[in-house]
C-alpha cells in the first residue's frame, strides 16, 4: 500500500464521494476484507457491497490483494491502494469531497465511541497511588495557528509517536507485549473551525 493516491478524474472523485463507499474505503485502508466480511460489518446485502466494490475497483482506488478457496468458493480479499486519497488541484473545490471528508471524521468518532463503550472498567478507574501518572487522556483544545505551524505540529506529533511508541500494524493485529507494556488506543481529530463554541445538547 502506498502512502498517497492522487485522484485525477471527476469519475474517481464521484466513486469515493458516496457515504457508503467512504465507509468501505476506510475499512479497506485498515485491512484486507472479502465482500462477505464487509457486508456483515456494514450490515448490508452482499449484492449491494459487491456493486460498490466493483465501482471502487474500476476506478483504481481498491484492488484484490489475494484469493483464497473455501468450500470450493474462491474468496477475493480487497484492500485500498493507499492510506490517503488527495485530489489534484483541477478537481477543487469539490462539495462531494467536502462531505466525504466530513464522513471520514464522523466514522473516526464512531469507532472511538465504540472503543470507549467496550473498553474494560480498568481503563477508566482512578488510582490514588499513582496520582501524578496519567493512565488516560480526554481533552479538547481551541487554538490559533498558521497553516505552516499546524503542519509542523502534525509532523512533530508523528515523530513523537515513533519516538515513544511501537504502533500496531494496519489491520489491528495484536503484538506481543512485555511485562511492563499496556495496550493503548488514541484518536486524534483536528480541523479548521472558525465558528464560536456551540453548546451541544
Amino acid at each position: 500500500m502506498t502512502g498517497v493516491f492522487k485522484i485525477t478524474t471527476h469519475e474517481q472523485l464521484k466513486a469515493i464521494a458516496d457515504p457508503l463507499r467512504t465507509k468501505i474505503l476506510m475499512n479497506l485502508v485498515k485491512d484486507a476484507y472479502t465482500g462477505q466480511q464487509l457486508a456483515e460489518m456494514l450490515a448490508i446485502t452482499r449484492n449491494n457491497i459487491y456493486f460498490h466494490l466493483k465501482e471502487l475497483e474500476k476506478h483504481g482506488v481498491i484492488h484484490i490483494v489475494r484469493k483464497e478457496e473455501k468450500n470450493g468458493i474462491v474468496q477475493k480479499y480487497y484492500r485500498a491502494v493507499a492510506s490517503r486519497f488527495i485530489p489534484e488541484d483541477h478537481l477543487l473545490p469539490s462539495l462531494d469531497l467536502v462531505e466525504t471528508s466530513r464522513q471520514v471524521f464522523m466514522e473516526t468518532l464512531d469507532v472511538t465511541r465504540a472503543k470507549i463503550e467496550h473498553a474494560p472498567t480498568s481503563s477508566f478507574a482512578l488510582e490514588s497511588a499513582n496520582e501524578h501518572h496519567r493512565k488516560n487522556l480526554a481533552s479538547t483544545y481551541r487554538f490559533h495557528a498558521t497553516q505552516e505551524s499546524f503542519h509542523a505540529f502534525i509532523e512533530e506529533f508523528k515523530q513523537l509517536l515513533d519516538k515513544h511508541f511501537q504502533l500496531e500494524p494496519a489491520g489491528g493485529c495484536n503484538m506481543p507485549l512485555s511485562a511492563e507494556e499496556k495496550s493503548y488506543y488514541m484518536s486524534l481529530i483536528a480541523f479548521q473551525d472558525d465558528h464560536e463554541d456551540i453548546t451541544i445538547r
